[in-house]
């Protein structure tokens, strides 16, 4: 699935407009659960998508208890990998592909400890207005997160239409860049977050859908588990957080959502507009929050049993090589770990 004949050219050029900065598109950095003294606290990086809110619904439902989760926000994998290897957080909320690369690179003892939903159904390819196919997009740019599930994504969706050796050029953004971009007219199709991309069709008319996961055939469609990971020192260091909040994530989290429903649905649209998304509605929420797969307490140490996330992590690890986005596999046998789900 190598993509020999596309190039790649950095970000800087495209955001030297200043494109990239529009206030209306960009996510905050910083917000934080309400402490309580007796608490353990664990500090969460989150990307503000519906299977990660989740986490941010066991602290807003009080849950987890003992246990305080303080939530920083970022865009992407890559960033919020960044800080815990730093130190800034104990754990995040991310793709799975990101933190593939970074297991090969050695970064830091990564490990998976649960898997928050199967996101491939919400996965999306928009275009400008007047493109009708992925094969319309020849000799195009593309703004794409490299090295990320967006990425696994797009190649997979080219790879479906036998376009693997289209020549195209992506253009490493976050995603909300991105969509700046694409909307001010800099690129032309993107990988877009699914809880922001109904802006591009409000600000953009005629934007064009390319590709829509959740149209794809199940057989074809790639295995996208949004995860829960750590590094082993902290996972040894505060294991009883950790179990208390992947068992009230998988219990009581996934219990909620499937028993009450609607409930769930407000409660992200308050947890939206908490992390600077303002103004969506239940209408735009459900669709979205109902579009993963997420596992409950039996199912998630299946997933680990039955080697399903091991597979599927495997998959986009040999897409990450066949691609030339790192030099080898990673260890997955160290990188999923089932110390935390077999607990709950």
């Amino acid at each position: 699935m190598a993509n020999s004949k596309t190039s790649y050219i950095n970000r800087r050029s495209i955001l030297k407009s200043g494109v990239a900065a529009s206030a209306a598109l960009a996510a905050p950095t910083f917000f934080v659960g309400k402490a309580h003294a007796d608490n353990e606290v664990l500090r969460v990086g989150i990307i503000p998508a519906y299977s990660f809110g989740i986490y941010w619904l066991v602290q807003d439902q009080g849950f987890a208890s003992g246990v305080e989760m303080e939530f920083s926000v970022f865009p992407s994998g890559p960033p919020a990998i960044e800080a815990m290897v730093g130190g800034s957080v104990d754990t995040i909320t991310v793709g799975s592909v990101p933190p593939l690369a970074a297991m090969y690179r050695q970064i830091a003892d990564f490990r998976e400890i649960s898997v928050c939903g199967d996101a491939s159904g919400l996965f999306t390819i928009v275009g400008k207005p007047g493109l009708e196919s992925l094969a319309d997009l020849e000799g195009m740019r593309i703004a794409v997160t490299s090295g990320s599930n967006f990425d696994f994504f797009l190649g997979v969706a080219l790879e479906n239409e036998g376009l693997s050796e289209m020549p195209l050029t992506r253009i490493n953004m976050e995603p909300i860049d991105a969509q700046a971009a694409l909307i001010a007219g800099a690129v032309d199709a993107t990988v877009p977050l699914a809880t922001s991309r109904q802006l591009i069709f409000d600000r953009l008319p005629g934007a064009s859908l390319l590709a829509d996961g959740s149209q794809m055939p199940l057989e074809a469609r790639p295995s996208i588990m949004d995860v829960f990971m750590s590094i082993q020192d902290t996972v040894d260091a505060k294991q009883e957080a950790f179990v208390e909040v992947v068992r009230a994530f998988h219990r009581d989290g996934v219990g909620m959502l499937r028993e009450d429903n609607a409930a769930v649905v407000e409660r992200m649209i308050a947890w939206q507009e908490s992390v600077g998304r303002a103004g969506v509605t239940a209408e735009e929420v459900e669709p979205l929050l109902n579009g993963y797969f997420y596992f409950d307490s039996d199912e998630i140490k299946d997933v680990y049993a039955s080697g399903a996330l091991q597979n599927a992590v495997s998959v986009q690890a040999e897409f990450l090589v066949a691609n030339e986005r790192i030099g080898g596999m990673p260890d997955l046998d160290a990188l999923i770990s089932d110390q935390i789900v077999a607990q709950i």
